[in-house]
């Protein structure tokens, strides 16, 4: 049976030294010095992004209850104010018509943007299209009084009601939302055939 000797039994059990601790510290601070940025960044584009897939999936929803219910009056999506929203169902009656309120995270708001601002909501019809409200044929609106209750009145006082649905072009709809700290803005868009395109 073999024995070590004794000096490679010390050489085996001795750990790491103050030298190569001081180094593995230092490439892991440098390594995380670089990424930090980045990670800011990341994080920075992926609240926005998720506003906007939210958003986008508000609008769908009430592309969706439109065409389910084959709606007379309409279903609108409604930027309650600057930071919140909801859809509404027209056509039923004024207390079962609202859709819940949801609000952007903190720091994010609507703003307006296209062509031209075409008010707080698009409505959508029972085939799945879209019109834009109090712009002939659609009738008139979602009213302040409609979209936001007196209970959640405290939730829709920044600038309720605003233009924050805008014409583009090629007569397609958009929404664009901004992150107020960084100024990042994501977009939207609802197609001329109501498809909705939340940006990638």
């Amino acid at each position: 049976m073999e024995h070590d000797a004794p000096s490679n039994r010390r050489r085996r059990d001795r750990g790491f030294t103050l030298l190569e601790m001081l180094v593995v510290v230092a490439i892991v601070a440098i390594m995380a010095a670089v990424a930090l940025p980045s990670i800011g960044t990341y994080i920075r584009n992926y609240k926005i992004k998720g506003a906007a897939q939210e958003v986008a999936g508000e609008v769908t929803s009430a592309r969706s209850k439109a065409i389910m219910t084959n709606t007379n009056a309409g279903v609108s999506f409604v930027a309650v104010d600057a930071d919140s929203y909801r859809w509404v169902h027209e056509d039923l009656a004024a207390g079962e018509q609202l859709g819940p309120l949801k609000e952007l995270p903190v720091g994010i708001r609507f703003v307006a943007s296209g062509t031209a601002n075409a008010g707080p909501s698009i409505r959508f019809q029972r085939l799945g299209g879209f019109c834009t409200p109090g712009v002939a044929p659609c009738a008139a609106g979602v009213t302040a009084a409609v979209a936001c209750t007196a209970g959640e009145a405290a939730r829709c006082n920044r600038e309720p009601m605003g233009n924050f649905v805008g014409t583009e072009a090629g007569g397609g709809m958009i929404v664009t939302l901004l992150e107020e700290n960084t100024q990042l803005r994501r977009t939207v868009r609802i197609a001329p055939g109501g498809r909705v395109l939340p940006q990638p």
